[in-house]
């Protein structure tokens, strides 16, 4: 029943203009993150959206429907004033999906200043979309930086001299809005068509890094329909008759979500992914501009939420005043009492806000962890020694973690194991995203983007490089698992 609602509530956000199964797959996609969720409609799912839900979140945004998104709001912006986020495309992800949601503008603007161009082409293809939605910032500089970083084959790329696909498509995405006015503009944007187009499969899709999957031509898509042009119909993106739909449909899983190569399990981002590329469409369809050009006026009044400090303050600021109650019946009216109570209560909330409280999966106990209902171990290490100059606050043979047994439970998952790997030996671990979606942004604080824009942190399992997110994996006895930093995306590790 639940999946019946949430197709049909997805129905009225992408109705039927969609071309071929697009709204079929989009009810699935959408109502598949519902019931994961456990919840039965999409403002069920807003309620309980968190850091890591972005896409979907800004999706939703951009529907035309009103939702409100004062919990996620208020949970993102809590989340950066508590946390340090050391990759720049990801403050600036967070501040275009802040600013889509009615977020601090104050944030929002001091997230762009601090990090517009500074880590490579992302930080200006982020950067961009927020100066063309009214951001203040050097917009001509920034187009002139991303123009300047076309390759030579027409397109973009984190690094090197060989263009990829979805850089490619999210920068023609960024520059979208001054493809016809600008004439350098729409002669680069030109180029990376051509490119793309050269580069789609024959089964409608794409690959990135020689790999294919469903997110590559999910961004073509977005960048297609950014520049008002029906990737669905342009002949240009019809091989043998495939579309980039059904290049993405290869990837489908018969519950309805998504994998992220061949044959792989089921991954949340890229049905994120998809789903996002589908609402780009339907905005395209529905005669309007893109996705990344938000509407105005979409943002419903926030909830009267309190979090747990604002609580904390009232409680102390009602005791305060029942204490003064109380001196006035008992008749010690001296102004000093008043006085101490007052000061008591300021100090008290001072130290409410002034102290950071760790969540669960922060708290490092040091204890060995025992399982009843254990079907069998598994083992796990953590090394860097990919670095040749590795920093004083990690090993200097690289070893973090040396090759040690674990205890699995029916359902344990690689993400399950490195949490209890990091309580019992008091590994510091840093994760983003949400439920279903969390990735390893840091270890032994080593983080990602530390020694380049493709440096961070990996797994494998019995050797071989998963396919699906550490959260998805679910382990068998016996495995090996091995968490590995790499400065190459993995290219550099044996």
């Amino acid at each position: 029943m639940k999946r019946f609602v949430a197709f049909l509530l997805c129905l009225l956000i992408l109705p039927a203009a969609l071309a071929d199964g697009a709204p079929t797959l989009a009810g699935e996609v959408l109502s598949g993150m519902m019931e994961r969720a456990g919840v039965a409609d999409v403002q069920a799912w807003l309620d309980h959206a968190d850091v890591g839900d972005e896409w979907t979140v800004i999706a939703l945004r951009q529907s035309g429907t009103e939702y409100d998104f004062s919990a996620y709001r208020q949970r993102l912006e809590e989340y950066l004033a508590g946390t340090v986020v050391r990759s720049v495309s990801t403050r600036l992800k967070y501040a275009f999906a802040l600013l889509a949601v009615g977020g601090d503008g104050e944030l929002i603007a001091r997230l762009a200043e601090e990090s517009v161009g500074q880590q490579g082409v992302m930080s200006w293809i982020f950067g961009l979309h927020l100066m063309n939605n009214g951001i203040p910032g050097d917009r001509p500089g920034a187009v002139d930086a991303l123009l300047s970083l076309q390759l030579e084959d027409g397109g973009w790329a984190v690094s090197g001299p060989v263009s990829d696909v979805d850089v490619t498509a999210m920068a023609l995405q960024a520059l979208a809005p001054d493809y016809g006015r600008d004439d350098r503009v729409t002669a680069a944007v030109d180029k990376g068509l051509l490119l793309l187009e050269s580069r789609q499969r024959e089964d409608g899709g794409f690959a990135s890094y020689g790999v294919g999957n469903p997110e590559s031509a999910a961004q073509v898509l977005i960048a297609l329909a950014s520049l008002g042009v029906d990737g669905l119909q342009d002949e240009r993106f019809l091989k043998k008759g495939n579309t980039l739909l059904d290049g993405m449909l290869l990837y489908r899983l018969p519950d309805g979500s998504f994998s992220h190569t061949l044959g792989g399990g089921s991954n949340p981002n890229a049905a994120t992914q998809v789903f996002f590329a589908l609402a780009a469409y339907q905005r395209l369809m529905e005669g309007k501009q893109s996705i990344y050009l938000l509407d105005p006026g979409q943002e419903p009044a926030m909830k009267t939420s309190l979090d747990g400090k604002t609580v904390a303050s009232l409680v102390i600021a009602g005791m305060a005043a029942l204490a003064c109650v109380l001196l006035l019946i008992l008749k010690k009216r001296s102004g000093k009492n008043f006085l101490a109570v007052l000061v008591m209560a300021a100090v008290l909330v001072g130290l409410v806000w002034s102290l950071d409280f760790q969540s669960a999966d922060r708290y490092y106990s040091g204890q060995a962890i025992t399982k009843e209902n254990a079907v069998g171990a598994v083992t796990l290490s953590i090394r860097c020694d990919v670095l040749e100059k590795k920093p004083d606050h990690v090993p200097q043979d690289g070893l973090i973690l040396p090759e040690t047994s674990f205890p699995i439970a029916p359902g344990d998952t690689v993400y399950t194991i490195l949490t209890e790997a990091a309580q019992v030996h008091r590994i510091h671990l840093e994760t983003n995203g949400g439920a279903g979606m969390r990735y390893v942004v840091g270890i032994s604080n080593l983080y990602e983007f530390d020694f380049g824009d493709l440096s961070g942190w990996i797994f494998r399992v019995n050797g071989q490089e998963a396919d699906q997110g550490c959260e998805q994996y679910a382990l068998q006895d016996g495995d090996k698992i091995e968490w590995l930093y790499t400065c190459e995306m993995g290219n550099d590790l044996n």
